[in-house]
């Protein structure tokens, strides 16, 4: 599951690189294609997080609370 997450990773990643003409793309990249490589990705985290038994809403609002947090200061 790890490899699958790092592979999601890198096709966002990818995306990304052509989105910003950092990188030549073999065809040329979109917002939509963009969406669906973090859907992915997000599906992979929320695939491995039910692995381990692990719930992730509670744990992902402290963490958009901290950061706002901090943001704030």
């Amino acid at each position: 599951m790890v490899t699958d997450l790092l592979e999601e990773a890198g096709e966002v990643a990818a995306v990304v690189k052509g989105l910003e003409g950092l990188k030549p793309p073999d065809k040329s990249k979109t917002r939509e294609m963009l969406s669906k490589e973090l859907s992915d990705l997000l599906y992979i985290i929320f695939v491995l997080a039910e692995h381990y038994g692990l719930e992730l809403e509670e744990t992902f609002l402290q963490t958009v609370n901290d950061y706002v947090l901090r943001f704030i200061k």
